[in-house]
């Protein structure tokens, strides 16, 4: 199994405090809880463009959304399926963090999960996942997701971020 872990520098590193990597992550069991963190992620599939997750009380039932996604913060714990976390990599913000990347109040997305097309673009977020997929190397993946960070709030704007 892959895992890296990458912790930005300011100015991203200010919102952002990690971007994450696992490849090759096959636990035995079908799913597993996710417990509240009270952080927002953003999650990329690497090997599908859908992401399968489960709801909370509803009987546990199943839902597909798109491979990019935005779990907002949680105070209760979710299900995710196991099979799909063979290649996922994503942002795992700072508290209180996202807002500057994603325009909402962080109470619109408390125990949600919703696709990162509806918030940023459908094609921009195509085009990133696509360039995600195409990078070869784990710190490949890593350089390709920090500076869309920065050019999608501006962040690094004539700070010499290399965007």
């Amino acid at each position: 199994m892959l895992y890296r872990l990458y912790s930005p520098p300011p100015p991203l590193g200010h919102f952002v405090e990690l971007l994450w990597l696992y490849e090759g992550f096959r636990p035995a069991h079908p799913k597993e809880r996710l417990l509240p963190t009270g952080t927002v992620e953003i999650v990329f599939d690497l090997r599908e463009d859908r992401i399968l997750t489960y709801g909370r009380r509803e009987k546990m039932r199943s839902f597909y959304l798109s491979g990019s996604v935005v779990c907002g913060a949680h105070s209760e714990f979710f299900v995710i399926d196991t099979a799909s976390q063979d290649g996922v990599m994503g942002v795992h913000f700072r508290p209180g963090g996202a807002y500057p990347f994603l325009k909402l109040p962080a109470g619109e997305l408390h125990n949600e999960h919703v696709d990162l097309g509806a918030l940023w673009g459908w094609q921009e977020v195509r085009d990133l996942r696509e360039q995600l997929l195409a990078a070869p190397k784990p710190e490949q993946k890593l350089r390709v997701l920090e500076p869309a960070g920065c050019h999608v709030t501006s962040l690094c704007a004539g700070r010499g971020c290399g965007t």
